[in-house]
């Protein structure tokens, strides 16, 4: 298959980022997601960067944490669908929760961290 150029120039305006490390596999995501991922870790996005053995515990507190508090506002805010347009039913099927986003990641952390091994990144 090849990609118009267009395609390929909107897909690098976007970003990929990629981990890396020798507990797992390497797992790419898009620029806004991995930065999402970052913030709630309290890393700072670089065009490089590693999480070493001593902080994968916290990055790792600081997904799970967040993950748990966007299930309880879920489940405190149930959605009646009924009272949505169409465009908000797609959106809401379309939706990629933190919890699915994250996955990969935390499973990443974890085995690095009983390997006692770098998470690495890079854009």
């Amino acid at each position: 298959m090849q990609i118009n150029s267009s395609d390929n120039q909107s897909v690098n305006r976007m970003g990929i980022v990629k981990f890396k490390s020798k507990a797992a596999g390497d797992i790419v995501m898009f620029k806004s997601n991995a930065e999402q991922l970052f913030r709630i870790m309290g890393i700072e996005a670089s065009e490089r960067g590693v999480i070493e053995p001593q902080d994968l515990a916290h990055a790792h507190a600081q997904l799970v944490a967040a993950v748990n508090m966007e299930r309880m506002a879920k489940a405190e805010n149930p959605v009646n669908e009924d009272e949505l347009t169409v465009e908000e039913k797609i959106a809401l099927k379309n939706h990629v929760a933190l919890e699915q986003r994250a996955f990969p990641l935390l499973k990443m952390l974890e085995e690095a961290q009983k390997k006692n091994v770098d998470v690495h990144w890079g854009f």
